[in-house]
């Protein structure tokens, strides 16, 4: 069984988690990551193994839909959002494409859902980049019980999508999950 500890993140993993990030987008792309050390609503949680860190993902918990909305990358919206007293918003889930398919996503998701748990979170939301590659979060979303409430297609030639192949098929999506 492989050795893999999960931990808030410290101001040394950032230039790391945005690396993990940035692989993911077009060649170029960046994206400024915040860790979360010491805000009491934004918590974040890293994957890690010998070789570093493997994935990454945060909640941030929310009283107001105007501000989940505020916050939200594709959706800004707060009429798309469902009726909650509190809110999660999933945010920076990435795994490091070297290591999909071991569980790593799964295992962060059901650590911020646990953390939104705790911290009264009755509706869990993410607006997520939908996309035709393997990893696209849709899948992890659909197997954890996320309904998506909304979607909205790209419209981009297939050239300038560093995940699909032959067509672009990507979408902004808002992934829906009540809390128990």
């Amino acid at each position: 069984m492989e050795s893999i500890t999960f931990r808030e993140p410290t101001a040394a993993d950032v230039a790391e988690i945005e690396a993990l990030v940035t692989a993911h987008f077009s060649e170029g792309s960046s994206y400024t990551v915040d860790p979360g050390v010491g805000d009491p609503d934004y918590h974040v949680r890293i994957a890690e193994d010998e070789s570093g860190i493997l994935g990454v993902m945060a909640v941030d918990v929310y009283d107001d839909p105007a501000a989940v909305a505020e916050e939200m990358y594709f959706f800004d919206d707060p009429d798309l959002l469902p009726a909650a007293d509190r809110y999660g918003l999933l945010e920076m889930g990435y795994v490091r494409p070297d290591a999909t398919g071991r569980g790593i996503g799964s295992r962060l998701l059901e650590r911020v859902e646990a953390i939104g748990r705790d911290h009264g979170v009755d509706c869990l939301l993410a607006d997520s980049w939908y996309h035709g590659g393997d990893d696209s979060p849709e899948r992890l979303f659909d197997r954890h019980g996320y309904e998506t409430t909304h979607r909205e297609p790209f419209d981009r030639p297939v050239e300038e999508c560093p995940k699909c192949v032959d067509t672009c098929v990507c979408a902004a999506g808002l992934a829906v999950k009540r809390v128990e």
